[in-house]
């Protein structure tokens, strides 16, 4: 590993492996230089970083590094439904919802299209159709560009579930009063996803903060509630559910589509080398 200056800001990188290079879109624009060049892709343990940027200088160097692009919402569903989410499930292409972990076969761009054939996640509901969550909810930025159609605050969800977690914070439940098959589960104290989705939602929010925190994001919200005294959870479920290569190939898909990546997928161990207050102070 070395490290390079760019301007006043530190920014260190790794190589990369032939097979990292080849997975990897290309990119030409500066942003996505100065982004390539931040993260770091061999490490996996924060303890094992070199010296180098970390807390606030690499918070702001990574906020600094994410473009964001005004995306039409109704095209970035299309891409989810029929692109980024759309996997080999059941032997067919189809999508394996976010909370539920179910899978309904399609190929389409419309969530119309992906009805619950029977209760396959066992919450007592057949839905028919899949909308799209957004994991930071939208009522919170009032629907506002670009953070409406950020394909990392989204996720392909069976409409009850979605309508069920609402606006509510993410947390740990004790006493469920709505559950899905895979452990995803609503009570008193919020919403928390099932296990296999934990991490994916810690990444989600630690980047939506990492990228709109100078936006109007707190409308309407208890933003300590919601956030800063959550922040060591999202940050444990970071660690406890890393990326899997599903992921990892959905933030590849993102990147064709609106042009920047997720780095807390790139390296999950980026979080904890900016640590909990500084993301709380956010």
């Amino acid at each position: 590993m070395r490290f390079i200056l760019f301007g006043a800001s530190f920014f260190f990188y790794s190589f990369l492996s032939a097979s990292e290079y080849l997975h990897k879109t290309p990119s030409v624009t500066p942003q996505a230089s100065a982004f390539d060049a931040l993260i770091s892709l061999a490490p996996t343990d924060a303890d094992s970083f070199l010296p180098g940027p970390s807390g606030e200088a690499l918070f702001q160097a990574l906020h600094a590094a994410v473009p964001k692009r005004d995306i039409s919402y109704s095209a970035a569903k299309a891409y989810m439904y029929s692109k980024a989410d759309n996997v080999i499930c059941n032997g067919a292409p189809g999508i394996i919802t976010f909370y539920s972990r179910v899978c309904v076969n399609g190929t389409s761009g419309n969530g119309n299209d992906y009805p619950e054939r029977s209760d396959l996640n066992g919450d007592g509901v057949v839905d028919s159709f899949i909308n799209a969550e957004h994991i930071w909810p939208q009522s919170y930025f009032k629907s506002s560009l670009p953070m409406v159609s950020d394909l990392f605050n989204l996720g392909p969800t069976f409409s009850t579930p979605n309508s069920r977690r609402g606006n509510v914070r993410f947390a740990a439940v004790s006493k469920p009063d709505y559950s899905t098959s895979c452990g995803s589960k609503r009570g008193k104290e919020g919403f928390e996803p099932c296990d296999p989705t934990k991490g994916n939602v810690a990444r989600s929010v630690l980047y939506f903060v990492l990228a709109y925190h100078d936006r109007s994001i707190r409308q309407g919200m208890d933003y300590s509630e919601f956030w800063v005294k959550q922040v060591p959870l999202f940050l444990e479920w970071n660690r406890l559910d890393p990326p899997d290569a599903a992921e990892k190939l959905r933030n590849d898909l993102v990147e064709q589509f609106q042009g920047n990546r997720n780095p807390f997928i790139d390296n999950p161990a980026l979080a904890d080398r900016i640590g909990a207050q500084v993301f709380a102070s956010h």
